[in-house]
């Protein structure tokens, strides 16, 4: 393994040199270059053959796997650097024969050892430079596709998220095959995404939301609008008894959802499914908490605050609570529960508009904004930019 590693490395820093007459050349020509490179890239594969057969040892080996992984990637990236910043005199036919012999051996090794593979390996920028250029029509198409079934932009745009970062991730951020290998079942799953497939009740964005629930998109964004559409829904309900039962059926269709096993948006430990069931069951408790007797007497008192002790606001209901849930959002804010945030703000604030804010009113407000809300808030937050900054 190391005579070939080295011979390989000689006939790849060879490609980098620029030379000043004709016959100053490491081979020959380009079919002997050829010949010898592929020579060395089978010597390889020989050698892991012959580890393989039996593998007496599987920690050692599957590090062995990883070693080449490593090689191939780094000789790769330095290849496209080099070409990249036009430090490469030879022939374009050297390169791209170069740089397909290096990703065929490591598709090889993919798919001869995949139990061992590292998905965890940063995939060779060249690679992911031809991926995205695949990717690019084909994320407009599906982004087309998407808008036609399920008539949400802002989910579409969540649903694309794998896709998209790939496509506008910067050139140093690591896209391991673990990234890549997911948002090739996204693309699939995004491409085959049918409305009229699915079917009971619920919100009209269930179909979307379920296909999210199987493909574990368990990162932040997904969590959050799923848990605030249902928080949004169950605060429009008139009583705790109401919102309890809506709970409980979100709870109960959450948990209908299929799961694909082993695949996951992140490499976290809860799956988005056990995400929304954990945080609905959470919600359930504290909303029952907030039915017993001893609650009523509290939430009386509150009602009844004196205006002197509350805090008062120069803007408007609804910016303030674009504001607010921006916070909650961004973690600022840090109760758990989106409920405490609203109570507190009907409890603790009023406007020159508005003596006590509704709950529920700050609550819709705050999830189907108004254009004209949403640029009041932006100005108020660069106001206060500008400020800090003065200090």
């Amino acid at each position: 393994m190391e005579y070939s590693y080295e011979r390989l490395e000689t006939l790849i820093s060879c490609f980098e040199k620029t030379h000043k007459k004709p016959n100053d050349i490491f081979v020959p020509d380009l079919n002997s270059y050829k010949e010898l490179f592929l020579r060395e890239t089978m010597n390889l594969k020989t050698y892991l053959t012959s580890k393989s057969f039996p593998i007496e040892n599987e920690r050692n080996f599957e590090l062995l796997v990883h070693e080449y992984q490593s090689l191939l990637a780094l000789w790769l990236d330095h290849l496209f650097q080099v070409q990249s910043k036009g430090k490469c005199k030879n022939s374009k036919v050297v390169f791209e024969m170069i740089t397909e012999e290096l990703q065929k051996l490591l598709a090889y090794i993919y798919e001869r050892y995949e139990r061992f593979f590292n998905l965890d390996e940063k995939v060779p920028e060249i690679s992911l430079k031809q991926i995205r250029e695949g990717l690019k029509d084909s994320v407009q198409k599906l982004r087309n596709h998407l808008l036609k079934e399920c008539l949400n932009e802002t989910l579409v745009e969540l649903a694309l998220s794998p896709l998209l970062d790939i496509l506008n991730s910067e050139q140093n951020k690591k896209i391991t095959y673990r990234n890549l290998f997911y948002s090739k079942r996204i693309e699939k799953a995004l491409a085959n995404f049918n409305k009229e497939k699915y079917t009971g009740s619920g919100c009209e964005d269930k179909p979307m939301i379920e296909l999210m629930v199987l493909m574990n998109y368990n990162n932040t964004e997904a969590y959050n609008f799923i848990s605030n559409k249902i928080f949004c829904n169950i605060e429009m309900s008139e009583t705790i008894e109401k919102k309890i039962d809506k709970l409980r059926f979100f709870l109960k269709e959450i948990n209908q959802f299929k799961e694909r096993p082993n695949i996951a948006y992140k490499k976290f430990p809860l799956s988005l499914k056990e995400q929304i069931v954990g945080w609905i069951s959470e919600e359930i408790g504290y909303q029952a908490k907030g039915s017993l007797p001893h609650q009523t007497t509290a939430e009386a008192k509150e009602k009844t605050m004196p205006q002197e002790d509350k805090l008062h606001l120069s803007i408007p209901g609804d910016v303030t609570a674009i504001i607010a849930r921006a916070l909650k959002d961004n973690n600022v804010i840090t109760n758990r529960h989106k409920t405490e945030v609203f109570k507190n703000l009907s409890k603790y604030v009023s406007t020159k508009h508005a003596e006590t804010l509704s709950v529920n009113s700050l609550i819709k407000k705050s999830y189907d904004p108004e254009r004209r809300a949403k640029d009041a808030a932006i100005d108020v937050l660069h106001q206060l930019i500008k400020t800090i900054h003065e200090y």
